[in-house]
């Protein structure tokens, strides 16, 4: 993440449109907050017979914690984001390229209780559009967004959307050119990272489906499975109204003694 600028109150909540930042994860409701199923007495009509599937058995619900997670996060209006971190993980890519790619801006400020934010900003200029905050000298970051399925060792799958910087996505640029790897949906991959912060190093290995089970102890997925994935698409990207935009680049420019004019 490069540098980001220091704004003083927390941004204004914002209306969702249908073109593309992805914003940090929303609150999810107390559990206190989900509607009580009523109650029941002994007149009470008897519960109708569960559906059945086309082979005649009972569908059957998530299980386990992976199932558990692939619920928690199909109920959200935002995109998972895929996070590498130190343990190898497995994913699949879906497509062969990017579903998404634009500019986006880090904004820090601070919220209520005086606690440091970062939130993300779609650049105008991903739109050919004039961008507020450029002109206010802060610096977007090129992200490019790729639909992957993170694998378990169980062989189950949860959809996330990979977003990569620069360096990324000329490593997966350069397997996707690779005639012995190409396509990305080809193979499965590898994925960890090491460092932190400006230090990060990303590690991306090709792994065909045979060796996942005999080298790494991860059953493979089922395509069914894969193709039941509803894939993200740019319109899941968030967009500010261009009024928002102008507001925090006043900010911006406050902050750093000067002024704006937008």
């Amino acid at each position: 993440m490069p540098p980001t600028k220091r704004i003083a109150r927390t941004p204004a909540p914002t209306k969702r449109v249908s073109r593309p930042t992805t914003p940090a994860a929303q609150d999810e409701p107390d559990e206190d907050d989900f509607p009580q199923a009523p109650d029941t007495d002994d007149d009470a009509p008897l519960e109708q017979p569960a559906a059945r599937n086309g082979n005649g058995a009972k569908p059957r619900l998530k299980r386990g914690w992976t199932g558990g997670q692939q619920v928690m996060e199909s109920t959200s209006d935002y995109a998972q984001a895929f996070r590498p971190d130190e343990t190898s993980q497995v994913v699949k890519f879906l497509e062969d390229s990017p579903y998404a790619s634009f500019r986006r801006h880090w904004i820090e400020g601070t919220n209520d209780s005086g606690q440091r934010t970062v939130r993300a900003y779609t650049c105008p200029l991903s739109f050919n559009e004039a961008c507020p905050l450029c002109e206010a000298g802060d610096r977007p970051q090129a992200v490019s967004c790729f639909n992957v399925a993170l694998v378990s060792e169980d062989g189950q799958v949860i959809l996330k959307s990979w977003e990569v910087g620069a360096r990324l996505f000329n490593v997966l640029k350069g397997y996707a050119n690779d005639p012995k790897i190409s396509p990305l949906s080809r193979h499965f991959f590898l994925v960890s990272k090491t460092g932190k912060k400006s230090n990060t190093q990303y590690n991306v290995s090709p792994v065909r489906k045979t060796s996942l089970s005999e080298d790494y102890d991860v059953t493979p997925p089922e395509d069914d499975d894969l193709a039941r994935l509803t894939l993200y698409t740019e319109d899941i990207v968030k967009v500010e109204p261009i009024r928002r935009l102008r507001e925090l680049a006043q900010e911006l420019v406050a902050d750093d003694g000067g002024g704006y004019e937008g």
